[in-house]
């Protein structure tokens, strides 16, 4: 069914509709999109891509330009995992906290910052205890007569180098034992909680995120009367992660009817099951699916209830538990008959209804590194500008002539405009 020559959207805004970023093309003709791509050859192919980019960038509707939740600045659209939320606090309460937990504050900053803070504290304590055993010289027998032999015997005393001392005995001074007691403490006590600061550092868990690769573009596409929100993740590492799973929020920018400005609400997945845990296979790229129904944040509010539904059919408290439309289709939740329930909403008022809101899709992939132990999280960010409809994924797994398995990581960002194509993705239900 070919989409209309423009949108509501686009007669109110003067810009081209997201819908025509992938237009349905003649029976059994496909065509091949990379969001890689952004030479010549492409807008002689498509010469509306050049159109969308410039009309959308000027567009006073549209996301782009406006800042995300979650930054994507890495590579390849990576996120780093920095939330853009800013915090006002005149109490200074904030703050306060941070120094009640000063050890994760300081394993928070970036490695440089923690190697420059652990060198100051170290060369630090040499100048402090130089000070204290220059203080002590004459009485105990050290003939440190200057700050700088004062300076060489605390650095040999706390690195543990060792003694150059006429007596290291000192004497017998009772004010040098307490000195040279508290260097060593405090030497000790130094080592441990450096290493471990900048042991955690170095072996955190959140830099094997990178090779957790999630694909640049989500698509949306209708099957049977549906629309559903998707992208594939999958991990190239040879060792995976252990107990990896999936979880996607939905996040409104703009206020909502309420005035509530950035509202966060969970989205339900189909697939993986999100009521077996969501669990991922990340060997090969996977599937996340998720159906805009009624409970679904990317559905138009028109849609998300009808005059005669019930909770069970139609989101009807904000405070209930999200539901998922696909449990009453396949029999997993009883509802009488004749029930009414909402329908459907199309592309069109799908891709409307994202750009009206600001809606941004944050994915969470977290996991264990069995090398570790520790819990990572990778992150991907998705607005409006980041979503094609009407799409499916190139196929990207492939069996090598040696018969081994193969995957196409340039393949894997690819789209194409048969929707059909989607029985080509790795992973199913």
């Amino acid at each position: 069914e070919a989409w209309p020559p423009y949108s509501t959207m686009e007669v109110e805004s003067g810009c081209p509709s997201p819908l025509r970023l992938l237009e349905s093309t003649e029976e059994g003709q496909q065509r091949t999109l990379s969001p890689q791509s952004n030479n010549s050859g492409s807008e002689i192919l498509f010469p509306w891509c050049s159109a969308f980019r410039r009309g959308i960038s000027s567009c006073s509707m549209t996301t782009i330009g406006m800042s995300r939740l979650l930054e994507r600045s890495g590579k390849h659209g990576r996120s780093s995992g920095g939330m853009r939320v800013a915090w006002k606090d005149k109490s200074g309460g904030m703050r306060a906290r941070y120094w009640d937990d000063l050890f994760h504050t300081v394993v928070s900053m970036s490695t440089a910052k923690v190697l420059g803070m652990s060198a100051t504290v170290l060369i630090t304590s040499w100048f402090v205890f130089a000070a204290l055993f220059f203080a002590i010289s004459e009485q105990c027998g050290l003939e440190a007569g200057t700050f700088m032999r004062s300076l060489y015997l605390s650095i040999e005393t706390i690195e543990t180098i060792g003694y150059g001392v006429p007596d290291p005995g000192l004497k017998g001074c009772y004010s040098g034992i307490f000195v040279l007691g508290a260097a060593a403490l405090w030497e000790s006590l130094l080592n441990a909680l450096l290493i471990s600061i900048v042991y955690t550092r170095l072996s955190r868990a959140y830099t094997r995120a990178s090779s957790v690769c999630f694909t640049k573009k989500a698509i949306i596409s209708q099957f049977n009367g549906h629309c559903y929100f998707m992208f594939q993740v999958c991990d190239f590492r040879k060792h995976q992660l252990c107990e990896a799973h999936v979880r996607v929020y939905g996040v409104q920018h703009a206020e909502t009817t309420d005035g509530v400005s950035f509202q966060t609400r969970s989205m339900r997945l189909q697939h993986p099951d999100d009521e077996l845990g969501g669990m991922l296979l990340l060997a090969l790229p996977q599937l996340v699916v998720h159906r805009i129904d009624a409970w679904s944040p990317l559905c138009p509010p028109e849609y998300r209830t009808c005059p005669g539904n019930n909770p069970a059919t139609g989101f009807t408290n904000p405070w209930d538990v999200v539901q998922r439309a696909h449990d009453v289709d396949n029999g997993s939740r009883d509802v009488a008959a004749g029930t009414a329930r909402p329908g459907s909403p199309s592309l069109q008022e799908v891709a409307a209804y994202l750009t009206e809101a600001q809606m941004e899709v944050i994915c969470l992939v977290e996991g264990i590194e069995p090398a570790t132990s520790g819990t990572l999280q990778a992150q991907c960010s998705y607005m409006v500008e980041d979503v094609a409809f009407n799409a499916s994924f190139q196929r990207c797994v492939s069996r090598s002539p040696d018969g081994t398995c193969q995957v196409d990581l340039d393949a894997f960002h690819d789209l194409t405009s048969d929707t059909g194509n989607v029985m080509h993705v790795q992973s199913l239900p």
